[in-house]
């Protein structure tokens, strides 16, 4: 059986999708979804940074030489050190860097492209080289 879904429905059902996962998560979305990427990939697929859009709102937190962007939870989101010894930004590999490789199937330029882009739109940091990083511990 087939079903034909009118352009209104589907921004409707890719709005909700979106919802999800920004309340949810990637991980909780896809297991209402019973594990199926392609739904959220969909969703995502002509413009996959606007994943990004749900992390515009971080607080800066400096401790120890590293300036850390945290939710509501003081989770890190990414990071970098403040006295420049290095170029690079550190971006939470859980919520941000496996969405654009495992979900959407970027690979690993085009993430960094993505991630550089946003951190220079949305909070004015340039000159930094987006790596994963594995981010577990909430900053007190």
């Amino acid at each position: 059986m087939k079903f034909i879904i009118t352009e209104e429905q589907s921004e409707k059902l890719n709005h909700k999708i979106k919802s999800m996962v920004n309340k949810y998560g990637v991980e909780e979305t896809l297991r209402l979804f019973d594990y199926n990427k392609d739904i959220i990939r969909r969703t995502y697929q002509d413009n996959p940074s606007e994943y990004l859009n749900q992390f515009n709102d971080l607080s800066m937190v400096e401790k120890d030489n590293v300036i850390y962007y945290v939710d509501e939870d003081d989770m890190p989101l990414f990071q970098f050190y403040s006295d420049n010894t290095n170029k690079y930004s550190y971006n939470n590999v859980h919520r941000i860097w496996m969405f654009f490789s495992e979900i959407i199937g970027l690979d690993y330029e085009e993430i960094q492209d993505i991630l550089k882009n946003w951190l220079e739109e949305v909070y004015n940091i340039k000159g930094l080289t987006p790596l994963p990083l594995v981010m577990t511990l909430p900053i007190i």
